[in-house]
């Protein structure tokens, strides 16, 4: 029996059509749990899979069997058994079994995070317990959702830190002008300083002298950075540990990370794209270069597209599932984490 979040979604081509295709789900070993007979759907969160039909989302549990029907503009992503859903332009809170707990009156709701969501309200932040109780104010300019205690706030076109009763933890000083300051992972948190991206711990102070472009979470160690048009990671002291020589990258997840090999150079066939591969936390490639587009690994698995087919890889680069190559659109949806960079949870 599959556990509660190790079904994987599957897209299959309906005809010769790449733009036609229904959405079924698998387990980790590639069998079919629900039939491909959805219009689309997502990975499966704390025991349920948000799929779509016509213009709204609900929600399946392992087996298939619809436990929220179809009712939400905006996928249901459960986190600490809560999801934001929008009705109309406006966002409320339900739970696993459907039931309304914050009515829709938001611009935008977050993913939970030690039992507080950020919303938006008239152009102004604040949070919400999950009973619905605006328990700090709607008074910053922008915020996001707290990660590990902590929630990155602007006040003044500053940004800074506060706890989950409101109070201050690092004063807003930070301009971040081409982003926003960075959710707080192992400690850590990306800000900016005249206009330099790097890293600084629980305390405010800076791991390393900020030196970026542009500058990434930590994950597993490992955090991404940019400068110029060129990607690579560094540790916590600030070291690169992997060259900045590729023109794409993405967080590392169950000890893999996707790179582009590729150059800026225009590509005259899709075959001559599929230039993405795998590394681990040394730069190695553990996958060599062969995908057209990547998505993070989950489970011990990662959905990939090659030249002709969409398929699901493990950590060996083996195939565990294909099917004909459907556009399905962005990969961002079958990420594993919570879209940190959202305003208030909806989708960029």
């Amino acid at each position: 029996m599959a556990t509660d979040d190790s079904l994987f979604p599957i897209f299959v081509r309906e005809g010769r059509s790449r733009k036609k295709f229904k959405t079924g789900y698998i387990t980790q070993r590639g069998q079919v749990i629900v039939p491909p007979v959805l219009e689309y759907g997502y990975p499966f969160r704390e025991g349920l899979g948000s799929f779509r039909e016509g213009e709204l989302w609900g929600a399946i549990d392992q087996h298939g069997k619809v436990v929220i029907p179809p009712c939400s503009a905006q996928p249901l992503i459960f986190t600490e058994k809560l999801a934001a859903f929008s009705s109309g332009n406006k966002r409320g809170v339900m739970n696993t079994a459907g039931q309304v707990l914050v009515p829709a009156r938001y611009r935008s709701i977050s993913y939970y995070s030690g039992g507080l969501a950020c919303f938006e309200l008239d152009e102004s932040y604040g949070y919400i317990d999950n009973f619905g109780i605006e328990v700090i104010p709607p008074s910053f300019e922008d915020a996001r959702a707290f990660s590990e205690g902590l929630a990155a706030v602007k006040i003044g076109g500053k940004w800074g830190y506060i706890s989950s009763d409101g109070s201050t933890v690092i004063p807003n000083q930070f301009i971040c002008e081409r982003g926003t300051a960075g959710p707080f992972r192992d400690g850590m948190a990306r800000v900016a300083r005249r206009g330099l991206w790097g890293h600084i711990n629980r305390a405010g102070g800076f791991l390393y002298t900020p030196r970026f472009d542009m500058a990434y979470e930590f994950c597993e160690g490992r955090a991404l950075v940019t400068i110029g048009k060129k990607q690579g990671y560094i540790d916590p002291s600030g070291e690169i540990v992997v060259p900045l020589k590729y023109r794409h990258a993405d967080n590392f997840s169950e000890g893999l990370a996707s790179v582009n090999t590729g150059t800026t150079e225009r590509h005259e066939s899709i075959a001559a794209a599929c230039d993405i591969g795998f590394i681990n936390p040394e730069g190695e490639f553990v996958i060599t270069p062969r995908f057209f587009a990547t998505g993070r690994f989950r489970n011990g698995l990662c959905l990939v597209e090659t030249e002709k087919e969409i398929e699901y890889v493990d950590r060996c680069g083996n195939l565990i599932w294909s099917s004909g190559w459907v556009e399905i659109g962005s990969f961002d949806p079958l990420h594993l984490y919570p879209p940190e960079s959202q305003r208030g949870g909806t989708s960029p």
